[in-house]
């Protein structure tokens, strides 16, 4: 405020109003508290007749009038003897811009002072006793919030020590207001947040208990208790219309006050209606409060039985048979439902619909669980139990012989390495409805897992006609499919097992398939071999490869193949996923899906996961000229890796010898690894953070996940399936799944890594919906270590 214009005394003066006002508002909470006193001091301490506070309108081209003041003469005898000052606030008006001095204030954002109103061009007469005028905006960093108005009956009576004075008293108001506001909307973010972290935890929650739950008494109680964490549900039924909408029945209730009998089933009368009948009635929701429902029961619209609640809230769900609704009530005023709670219990009522016809599809959630999802042939649990029964038969003498063919498609791998899991997907997809128009209606065909599949040959079989089947196979899928407008040439290898009178089980017939099925690889592929016709040292590949092994690593025959990883946000290579390949002597270059099977069987495994553990470390030791500090390699490590002594000791080990280098790594496990040993996986989860070592989940939601994981482990990055990222480009469950999973990782800090990115329009798509960390062959294929350096360089320059 420039007071250098003002006497000596107006300038004191001026100060000592402004430096009280700004004091006194200190302990004024709320903008209207703030209004009312600036309005009323203005009249105190300046002497106005009048003063009134106009502020800004939601539209931004109007002013209302907030609050106001005047001092009211009383005269006696002629004499002035009392002066009272009068609240007007209650005055309504509204002002458009540039409408007279206050519009005119409004838009310019400057202060207008009228010596007399009579010679002021324009001037907009609604009192002719008003002669002069003083009009001040309201400013904040030049936004409007206001104008201060006031008006006297005498002419030149404003001067300029009240226009500095009022500016004064406007930008400290101004300040004051902007202030409060910042700390309300970041105090309504806040609440905003805690609360779509509450609901968001309770959803998921919700979501489960339909597979936690073995019938729907027993939902209903994790129900209320999820419901209980969000609202208070002290008072709390579901109600379901029965006998074709004419009864209505509650399967369970919980109140403070009423008993059992207050629950009984109600016959609908369409006349009279008891207050849940007429909300099932209406199909809506419906939150009423005392008054309302007092109301409602003296025009005789509805009934009660029970105590009358002070608050009721119902939300329908449904319909036909499954039609009805659930509800919570309040019987105290300290807690009253809100909108928001009419929202929650909105949505929550879907989830009870959804529990309610859970029954009526349990066959199809029977089908999803001994089916493969993909191809919706039957998985390895189904084939096993129609193998066995067959067994059994073959044994009972009730049929002559059964056969297993065991069936890899030659080079899947090199497949989705080349044109990407999207089409590899599609390519198993036309391999098995080939496979399956060469089958009888009695054989089994069974998709394993991976590019893996079996036939039970069942029935009347011979040699020639196993041979025949086989044979009609291999030309079936040795043409091309095409997919996506490609061409795609691939075979298969076959391994068959027959059953003789000294087969052991059938789950040894499917070993020996199998065996049979990496010698028909060994012999140059797309071939079948009988596992009776092999020699007795070469009737198991697994044997051979659990041989090579120890040499293997002895020779250092296993190699890594770097792929790197991209921070979306920066677009920089910030680590890589080391790869495992095998340089095997004879075989050539053998991929992951051929021999960590094999390995995984024989307990080999953990030998393979120090290997690259130690190749990792020896990498990043070569690399530290090059590769900035806050680079990760990420290693995987199975499941029995991860849970091995030997592991996490070498880790710790490598920490003391060079924690700047172990900082460097980042371990990934598979979701099998959580749930097999829950108390050695958390042990060594806090072993890795305690040397700083983070951990990643792999192939997060493809089989063993559930959300709750993320909350029960200490998990740093969590890697999306690729099944998910193939399905970006369409609107579907699965994007919305998605985003919720991003969501949630993020306010459990925890960052996320998309896999298998094939396009442009998925990386785009990834980087909208949040995600952190991006890999796949749109941005990178596994390279060999100095292709990967000359990536990683090319990339930073």
């Amino acid at each position: 405020m420039n007071l250098s214009e003002l006497s000596k005394s107006e300038t004191i003066k001026s100060l000592t109003i402004t430096n009280q006002f700004a004091t006194d508002i200190l302990l004024l909470n709320t903008p209207s508290e703030i209004w009312q006193y600036l309005a009323q001091n203005i009249v105190e301490k300046l002497g106005f007749e009048d003063a009134v506070i106009y502020t800004l309108d939601s539209g931004g081209m109007t002013l209302s009038r907030m609050s106001g003041f005047d001092k009211k003469k009383s005269f006696n005898e002629g004499e002035i003897t009392t002066s009272a000052i009068r609240d007007t606030s209650s005055n309504s008006m509204t002002i458009p811009f540039n409408e007279g001095v206050i519009g005119k204030v409004a838009a310019t954002k400057q202060p207008i002072l009228v010596k007399d109103t009579r010679e002021f061009e324009s001037y907009i007469v609604e009192d002719e006793t008003t002669l002069s005028e003083l009009a001040v905006p309201i400013l904040f960093q030049q936004q409007l919030l206001g104008v201060i108005d006031s008006e006297h009956a005498s002419v030149n009576f404003y001067t300029e020590f009240h226009l500095k004075t009022l500016t004064a008293l406007a930008t400290i108001t101004a300040m004051k207001i902007s202030q409060i506001i910042k700390v309300d909307d970041l105090e309504e973010v806040i609440e905003n947040l805690e609360y779509a972290n509450k609901i968001q935890d309770a959803l998921f929650e919700i979501a489960e208990i339909i597979f936690k739950t073995k019938n729907i008494d027993e939902f209903y109680q994790y129900l209320h208790q999820c419901i209980g964490r969000l609202t208070l549900a002290k008072n709390f039924f579901v109600a379901l219309l029965k006998d074709d909408g004419q009864t209505i029945d509650f399967p369970y209730a919980i109140d403070e006050f009423d008993d059992s009998s207050t629950f009984t089933s109600i016959n609908i009368d369409p006349n009279f209606l008891s207050i849940t009948g007429y909300a099932l009635a209406k199909d809506q929701p419906f939150l009423l409060y005392e008054e309302d429902i007092q109301k409602m029961l003296d025009e005789k619209a509805i009934y009660i039985r029970g105590n009358i609640p002070k608050a009721w809230l119902g939300v329908p769900f449904g319909s036909g048979i499954n039609k009805g609704i659930v509800v919570v009530q309040s019987y105290s005023t300290e807690f009253l439902f809100q909108e928001k709670d009419k929202q929650l219990l909105m949505f929550v009522a879907k989830h009870i619909n959804n529990a309610i016809e859970r029954m009526e599809a349990k066959q199809k959630l029977q089908f999803l669980a001994l089916h493969d999802p993909l191809t919706n042939l039957p998985n390895r649990s189904l084939f096993k139990d129609r193998t066995q029964h067959a067994f059994l038969h073959c044994q009972n003498n009730r049929q002559d012989n059964i056969a297993i063919l065991f069936i890899d498609v030659d080079r899947f791998k090199q497949i989705n390495d080349t044109y990407g899991h999207h089409v590899g997907d599609k390519l198993l997809i036309g391999i098995a409805q080939a496979i399956m128009t060469r089958l009888r209606n009695t054989d089994t065909l069974a998709r394993l897992g991976g590019d893996e599949f079996a036939i039970l040959l069942d029935g009347k079989i011979d040699y020639e006609t196993i041979c025949r089947i086989t044979e009609s196979i291999l030309v079936a899928t040795a043409s091309a499919f095409n997919i996506d407008g490609l061409n795609i040439f691939s075979s298969v290898s076959i391994g068959i097992a027959t059953y003789n009178n000294s087969s052991e089980s059938a789950e040894q017939l499917l070993i020996d398939a199998d065996h049979a099925m990496y010698q028909a690889k060994l012999k140059g592929r797309n071939q079948y071999v009988f596992f009776e016709a092999l020699e007795e040292q070469n009737k198991s590949t697994n044997v051979k490869v659990e041989y090579d092994f120890d040499n293997a690593v002895k020779n250092s025959e296993f190699i890594g193949n770097y792929q790197p990883l991209i921070d979306f946000d920066s677009g920089k290579v910030i680590g890589a996923e080391i790869l495992v390949r095998w340089q095997h002597p004879k075989l050539g270059l053998l991929y992951p899906d051929f021999f960590i099977p094999i390995l995984e069987k024989s307990g080999q495994i953990v030998q393979l996961d120090l290997y690259m553990l130690k190749l990792a470390v020896s990498k990043l030791n070569l690399w530290t000229d090059w590769l900035p500090k806050q680079f990760k390699l990420s290693v995987n490590v199975s499941t029995s890796g991860f849970a091995s002594k030997d592991f996490i000791g070498y880790l710790q080990d490598q920490h003391l010898i060079s924690a700047d280098i172990t900082d460097r790594l980042c371990v990934e496990i598979t979701e099998e690894s959580l749930i097999l040993n829950v108390d050695a996986v958390k042990n060594h989860l806090d072993i890795l953070k305690s040397i700083n070592i983070p951990v990643a989940l792999d192939d997060f939601g493809t089989g063993f996940s559930s959300l709750s994981y993320l909350h029960q482990f200490s998990l740093d990055f969590l890697k999306i399936d690729k099944s998910f990222v193939d399905d970006l480009n369409a609107v579907n469950s699965k994007v919305l799944i998605l985003e919720a999973v991003v969501n949630l990782a993020k306010s459990l800090k925890i960052k996320t890594t998309a896999e298998g990115i094939e396009t442009a329009e998925q990386y785009q798509k990834l980087k909208e919906i949040g995600c952190d960390l991006g890999q796949g062959y749109h941005i990178a294929k596994p390279l060999l270590e100095s292709d990967f350096k000359r990536f990683f360089l090319n990339r930073v320059s």
